[in-house]
């Protein structure tokens, strides 16, 4: 039986059409040509990027580096534009590149997991820089794989944008855990059950029970941790160990395909539980969602949760 199922916190509706539904086989990517003669975030192309804001180096040898956008989405300035109702503002902020590796064509899912590690330290370092800006209210991290996910550099990489307000979904969010006084995902290793895909001592990973997306998955620490800076090390490491678990099974299952994903993290001060959403693109949307902003996911979070498991086994 199809059914309506509703996000956690916020209040969207998912449609699992299990009428519908496909097998995980029935998703496999065609795969991307991956050319890096002109890339300019391999080695050796420093001197083609903004200048370098930070580094993690091996050997001499920089591993990960991060350096503003050449085409960023804000601006250094301050300014309210205010006429009744076209409200607007400068998109005051900062918009940085994270290149996750050195090597072209390297998938995140298949570096070590110290180097996983590595990577998330470089998001904490620039989400406590950027928090000490007074302008700045919400660091926004996100990465996109693949064309249609909206990547339009091949070379592995993040964006991180610091900006002036916080996002509604962020809003809505820390008003619902606000309001309910417990906390949802602090108790989702005991309500998920068979989404779960895996878990530790630090960090549970599952489908969510409202999906919206074939393969969707998300990654949380089971400690009630408000943002990336929070998070010891034995977290640090069990989280990329997760993050890497679940990217090379998705990997596996549908051949490389487009991805999103972002972080969910408290702004400064503000109780949250901080989480990973991974967002396979693997579905078109359509009229219906975009008339009605339900979308229709034709595999169940549970066949989605159960073929991760089987992957990460093999």
């Amino acid at each position: 039986m199809n059914q309506l199922r509703k996000d956690y916190l916020l209040d969207r509706w998912v449609i699992i059409a299990k009428k519908r539904g496909k097998r995980p086989r029935d998703f496999k990517h065609e795969g991307e040509k991956r050319v890096g003669k002109s890339c300019f975030f391999c080695p050796g192309k420093e001197h083609r990027t903004p200048p370098e804001i930070d580094r993690i180096e091996k050997d001499g040898e920089w591993i990960i580096r991060c350096f503003p956008n050449k085409f960023p989405a804000t601006t250094e300035k301050k300014e309210m534009l205010d006429k009744g109702l076209l409200n607007a503002m400068a998109a005051y902020g900062r918009h940085e590149v994270v290149v996750e590796t050195p090597i072209h064509g390297e998938e995140l899912g298949n570096l070590e997991v110290e180097h996983i590690a590595k990577v998330l330290e470089m998001y904490t370092r620039r989400v406590v820089e950027l928090k000490k800006d007074p302008g700045i209210e919400y660091v926004s991290i996100f990465k996109n794989r693949g064309k249609t996910a909206g990547a339009s550099v091949a070379h592995s990489h993040t964006q991180i944008v610091a900006l002036p307000m916080i996002p509604g979904i962020i809003r809505e969010e820390m008003k619902v855990l606000q309001k309910q006084g417990d906390c949802p995902l602090c108790r989702i290793g005991d309500i998920e059950g068979e989404r779960t895909v895996r878990e530790d001592k630090y960090t549970v990973v599952f489908a969510p029970y409202a999906s919206r997306f074939p393969f969707e998955a998300r990654i949380t620490p089971k400690r009630h941790l408000s943002s990336l800076e929070e998070l010891n090390k034995k977290e640090r490491e069990s989280f990329a160990l997760s993050l890497k678990e679940v990217l090379t099974a998705l990997n596996k299952s549908t051949n490389y395909p487009p991805y999103n994903y972002h972080l969910h993290l408290g702004p400064g001060g503000e109780d949250f539980h901080m989480y990973l959403e991974l967002l396979p693109r693997l579905l078109t949307w359509g009229g219906f969602e975009l008339s009605n902003d339900i979308v229709i996911n034709t595999m169940s979070p549970e066949t989605a949760a159960k073929h991760y498991r089987e992957m990460i086994k093999q």
